[in-house]
């Protein structure tokens, strides 16, 4: 196992099912350079709703490890933009093999996600024009619209997400929260829609079960 990395963030996450928007992919298409990638995570299910576990194969081999570390909060971004918010802490370990999993999966449990994701980056120079109290060199702060596949599962996401230390996660967070939507958004987001992926995860895979293979034969 080689580096690993931590990240200290807060996010806020909306689902919703089927295609996305174009009016959304217009949305963040219009902020600025957008970068637009393709992947597939493989993900194991969520024993609890504050806990995350991924294998990541972009740009190397990564194992995952999320933590959520309170209780979502509710925030207001702008009119008819409503989500709940998530403090998580996050591992990434790099490996210098590819996992079983990826290949051969006797449990049946890890489930590939494919992500299609558009990602828009606030600069420095844009951080401290939101508020040049925020320690821009050391927070990153991005936007994302994101087509998710798994399982006979189609659907999209967008969502905010500002990492770097504590004491400068929220003021980061709330200034870019209300320049993306304190005018609104082209679409409404709702609380209702308003989870992480563990939470999406945990309804999708609410009836996922073992292999036979991997289980102690019944003597009944």
């Amino acid at each position: 196992m080689g580096q690993t990395t931590e990240t200290n963030s807060l996010e806020v996450r909306w689902f919703e099912t089927g295609s996305t928007p174009r009016a959304v992919d217009e949305w963040i298409s219009g902020l600025g350079a957008v970068d637009t990638s393709t992947r597939t995570d493989l993900y194991f299910p969520p024993p609890g709703p504050a806990f995350n576990l991924k294998l990541r194969s972009e740009g190397g081999e990564f194992v995952e490890l999320k933590r959520r570390l309170a209780d979502p909060t509710v925030h207001t971004f702008g009119p008819d933009v409503e989500g709940n918010v998530e403090q998580w802490y996050k591992w990434s370990f790099s490996l210098d093999h590819t996992p079983a999993p990826w290949t051969a999966d006797r449990t049946g449990l890890w489930l590939p996600v494919t992500k299609t994701r558009m990602l828009y980056t606030f600069d420095e120079a844009d951080l401290r024009a939101l508020d040049d109290g925020i320690p821009a060199a050391d927070v990153s702060v991005h936007a994302e619209v994101t087509a998710v596949s798994a399982a006979s599962e189609r659907a999209w996401t967008c969502g905010i997400e500002a990492a770097g230390p504590p004491g400068a996660l929220a003021d980061a967070f709330r200034a870019a929260g209300s320049a993306l939507f304190g005018a609104g958004s082209p679409v409404a987001l709702s609380t209702e829609q308003s989870l992480g992926y563990v939470a999406w995860l945990r309804r999708l895979l609410a009836d996922a079960r073992p292999s036979e293979a991997v289980l102690v034969p019944s003597k009944r």
